[in-house]
């Protein structure tokens, strides 16, 4: 048998990452808590004040709608945007809440909340168009927006006004070529709740400037001391052309795994993000379809037990903090995060941003802590109470002891 020459090859074939993927970082949260789960996984106690979701498990009643679809073999395709009967009942939830008149035609369902804002960026960002996002930010809005061509543009907020987004701040950044607004609120990393009075000023501007406004409300369930989420919900049939919401199970249903969220817009926006959803994901799990479903036609029992457990924790927290000093810690209203100023640890022991004091504390302390700069806030930390009370009192003993030795 003869056999033919393998070809010389010359040079080594390359692969050829596209300038978009290049351009994209990876999540900025991940590097320390990276190191934080490796030194877990060693057997090394560390208090994990890392993770941005509950830690509550899912509802019963949500689990096992879950497990029945697998026993009744709803294991199978549907239609992409997701199941009629999963997208009639966020619009009832909406309409009860909110007074809407919205349909299964204004609803799509995907794989999480970040997927639809994904697909949001995809369907309405043009090449060079400039989005207006307040910082601090949650990581993933400036790298959606730079992937589907646009251009983040931050507007600061500022911590004594607990970081509220204003109409004042879009303004001062805005330019001929804004083309959207995105709010998150409550807000991951700072808790901050935008107001109802300032959301509607920042809903009018973007309708005066034919600007979209991508309205993400992960979070709502989880706001503190008598404040009222303030939904776009409100506005969202005066001005469809303009108002998209994005809301998601993960949060308010300890449900992150189930990778199930939804967006509210135009029929014509929804039909959009259809149209990307087919070519690349396809429908969410039908098995999460099933599980959502029960959860939003189920009671709010476990979300208000969640709420009820945050608001203890963050009680206890933020003049906990407070005390360290050299820490100055704003009084969040919602989500289950407080983002505390740090910057008067910098210039000790080679501390110089918030990834430094971040290792350290990990180094010396044993605990996980993001760093702000990931959020457009090098100054700050986010630190999570979606923990337990005893390892919050326990995170705070041992920063304040290696805090104190600076």
């Amino acid at each position: 048998m003869i056999q033919s020459a393998m070809p010389t090859v010359a040079v080594r074939p390359t692969i050829r990452l596209t300038n978009r993927v290049s351009a994209m970082q990876e999540s900025p949260t991940l590097a320390v808590l990276n190191r934080a789960t490796a030194l877990i996984a060693q057997g090394v106690d560390v208090v994990d004040f890392g993770p941005g979701e509950p830690d509550f498990a899912t509802p019963h009643s949500v689990a096992e709608a879950g497990k029945r679809a697998i026993d009744r073999g709803f294991t199978k395709y549907t239609n992409a945007s997701g199941i009629k009967s999963l997208r009639e009942a966020v619009a009832a939830r909406y309409n009860k809440r909110y007074g809407t008149s919205l349909a299964v035609e204004h609803v799509i369902t995907g794989c999480g909340g970040k997927q639809e804002l994904f697909n949001l960026a995809l369907a309405l960002v043009h090449e060079d168009d400039e989005v207006i996002i307040p910082a601090p930010y949650w990581v993933s809005f400036p790298d959606q927006v730079a992937f589907a061509g646009g251009r983040p543009v931050f507007a600061q907020t500022r911590a004594e006004e607990q970081f509220r987004p204003t109409l004042a701040s879009i303004e001062a950044v805005a330019t001929e070529r804004t083309r959207g607004v995105i709010l998150n609120s409550p807000c991951n990393p700072t808790g901050a709740v935008i107001r109802e009075s300032e959301l509607a000023r920042i809903v009018e501007w973007c309708v005066s400037r034919d600007a979209f406004l991508i309205f993400d409300e992960t979070y709502e369930l989880f706001v503190y001391d008598g404040n009222e989420h303030a939904s776009a919900a409100r506005w969202i049939e005066q001005y469809p052309e303009t108002v998209i919401l994005v809301n998601s199970m993960s949060k308010t249903f300890a449900m992150t795994g189930w990778r199930l969220g939804y967006a509210i817009a135009h029929p014509d926006i929804i039909s959009a993000l259809g149209k990307i959803q087919s070519h690349s994901t396809s429908n969410p799990s039908t098995i999460a379809q099933q599980a959502a479903l029960e959860a939003l036609t189920g009671g709010n029992e476990d979300a208000q037990r969640m709420h009820d457990a945050y608001c203890e924790r963050r009680g206890w927290l933020v003049p906990a903090l407070n005390d360290i000093p050299g820490f100055c810690c704003a009084d969040p209203d919602g989500a289950f995060y407080v983002f505390p100023e740090v910057r008067a640890f910098f210039g000790k022991a080679g501390i110089t941003d918030s990834q430094s004091f971040a290792s350290y504390l990990l180094d010396e302390a044993r605990v996980a802590v993001v760093p702000g700069g990931a959020f457009g806030a090098d100054d700050f930390v986010r630190i999570s109470y979606a923990t337990s009370m005893e390892r919050i009192r326990e995170g705070v003993a041992r920063m304040r002891a290696a805090l104190g030795k600076l």
